[in-house]
C-alpha cells in the first residue's frame, strides 16, 4: 500500500472520500480540497479510471523545512528520479508558492527543483530529460506554504475533469468533477428521471447518465502520466479496467434536458453520444418556461446551474429566478430540486424554502447547492396542515 492525495474542489472532499472507500482505499483523511488515502496499485489504477470527484491523484515524494533556494535544490535531488521515469520522458512542473518571499515566485521555485532533476540525470547517464510544459508524459507538482515545501508526483497528468468525451466549443462548460459533485451531493442514484431544463453542453445530464449506469468515467480518456512510469503494469492497468466495465448497470428511466439554444443541445447531443450514454437521454431545443412534465418514468430529480447574472440586470435575473421556481412548483411536484447558484439575492426569489445549502465553487464563484422538495397534491397539503397546526399550538409564555 501507498500514499496519495487526491485533490479536489472545496465541498466535495467528503463526496470522494466515500468514492474512495467505495474503492477499497485504506486509510481516509479528507482534508482541504484533497484526500489523503492508501492504496495498492490495482485500486491507483481503479481511481484514475473511476473517481467522479477527483481531480488530480499525487504520490507524495517528499515533505520537508526548506528556507532557501539551495535547500529546496537539495530535497529535488536527493529524490531519486530515475526510479519513476527516463530521460527520453518529458517532464513539466507545476508550482504553487505561498508566503514564501525566499522563492520570488513559483516560476523561480520551478526552476531551482527542474535544476536539480536535470542534475540528477546528467551526473548518472550523461544527458537529461526535456521539459514539456504543455503535454508532459510526467507531471510533478511543488507546493511550497511558507517553510514546508512538498513534492509530488502526479499520477494523472491532466486534471481528470477531462474525460475525453466533450466534443464540442462550448463557451462555458460546467466542469465535469463539479457536475459530478453535484450529482453525488444529491439524493438521485438513478432512481427516477434526471431533468437539466438549462442543460447547454449536457454535463450534468452526460455525468449523470454516467452516474445511472455506473461506467467509470475516464474509461475513454486516452492518456494518464502513470503509464509512463517505469513501474507502469500494463497487464494490471486492464484487469482494473475490465473490473470497471464489469460493474455497469443498466438505468430504468430517462434523462430529460432542454435549453433555449439550439447550438447548445447540439453540443449536448455530441458529448453524450461520445459518453456512450445519448440513447438515455431526451434533449430538446426548448425554452424553460414551455416546459411539460415529463409522461414517462418515477419522478426523480431536478439539477440546474442558472445564471447567476453577471450579465443581467439585477431586475432580469430576479424575473428568471421566480420563472424558474414557477416551473418547478408547476410541473414538477414529487422530484427533488437542486440549483447550484452564488447569487443568494436572486435564489430568494424561487419562491421554495430550500431545504438544504450546501457550499460549493464554481470557478473561483462561491456559490450554494440548495435542495428543495417539491411534494405532490396530497404531500403539501399534509406539510400545510402540519405547519398550520404547529403554529396554532398554544404557546408557553416567557417568565
Amino acid at each position: 500500500m501507498q500514499a496519495y492525495i487526491a485533490t479536489t474542489f472545496f465541498g466535495l472532499e467528503n463526496v470522494l472520500a466515500k468514492e474512495l472507500s467505495q474503492l477499497g482505499a485504506k486509510n481516509i483523511k479528507p482534508l482541504k480540497r484533497a484526500v489523503r488515502f492508501e492504496a495498492d496499485p490495482l485500486q491507483l489504477y481503479k481511481a484514475n479510471m473511476g473517481l467522479r470527484t477527483a481531480l488530480h491523484i499525487l504520490h507524495p515524494l517528499a515533505e520537508e523545512k526548506v528556507r532557501n533556494a539551495d535547500q529546496l535544490y537539495a530535497l529535488g535531488k536527493a529524490i531519486n528520479w530515475m526510479r519513476w521515469f527516463n530521460n527520453e520522458a518529458t517532464y513539466a512542473i507545476r508550482a504553487r508558492v505561498s508566503q514564501a518571499p525566499e522563492f520570488k515566485s513559483p516560476l523561480f521555485a520551478a526552476l531551482k527543483l527542474k535544476d536539480a532533476i536535470a542534475d540528477q540525470f546528467r551526473d548518472f547517464t550523461g544527458s537529461r530529460p526535456n521539459i514539456d510544459r504543455d503535454n508532459p508524459d510526467i507531471e510533478i507538482h511543488l507546493h511550497i506554504f511558507r517553510d514546508r515545501c512538498s513534492i509530488s508526483i502526479d499520477s494523472s497528468g491532466s486534471s481528470l475533469h477531462r474525460r475525453g468525451y466533450r466534443r464540442g466549443g462550448h463557451a462555458a462548460p460546467m466542469n465535469e468533477v463539479l457536475a459530478a459533485g453535484m450529482l453525488l451531493l444529491s439524493d438521485w442514484r438513478g432512481q427516477g428521471n434526471l431533468v437539466d431544463f438549462m442543460c447547454g453542453s449536457g454535463t450534468i445530464l452526460t455525468e449523470g447518465a454516467l452516474l445511472a449506469t455506473n461506467k467509470a468515467p475516464n474509461l475513454l480518456r486516452p492518456n494518464f502520466s502513470l503509464k509512463h512510469w517505469k513501474n507502469f503494469d500494463k497487464e494490471l492497468w486492464s484487469q482494473a479496467r475490465m473490473e470497471l466495465m464489469s460493474e455497469e448497470k443498466s438505468f430504468e428511466h430517462r434523462i430529460y434536458g432542454s435549453d433555449f439554444k439550439r447550438s447548445a443541445i447540439s453540443e449536448a447531443f455530441k458529448n453524450a453520444h461520445s459518453a456512450g450514454v445519448a440513447d438515455l437521454m431526451q434533449l430538446e431545443n426548448l425554452d424553460f418556461r414551455k416546459l411539460k412534465r415529463p409522461e414517462e418514468g418515477e419522478p426523480g430529480a431536478v439539477i440546474i446551474n442558472p445564471p447567476y447574472g453577471e450579465r443581467l440586470k439585477p431586475s432580469q435575473i430576479g424575473r428568471l429566478y421566480a420563472q424558474i421556481g414557477d416551473a418547478l412548483k408547476q410541473h414538477f411536484s414529487g422530484y427533488s430540486a437542486w440549483i447550484l447558484s452564488s447569487n443568494r439575492e436572486a435564489t430568494k426569489e424561487v419562491g421554495l424554502r430550500p431545504k438544504n445549502r450546501i457550499p460549493l465553487y464554481n470557478g473561483p464563484l462561491e456559490c450554494r447547492l440548495l435542495q428543495y422538495d417539491l411534494y405532490d397534491g396530497s404531500k403539501y397539503l399534509e406539510k400545510k396542515r402540519q405547519a398550520e397546526k404547529e403554529n396554532d399550538a398554544p404557546k408557553k409564555e416567557e417568565s
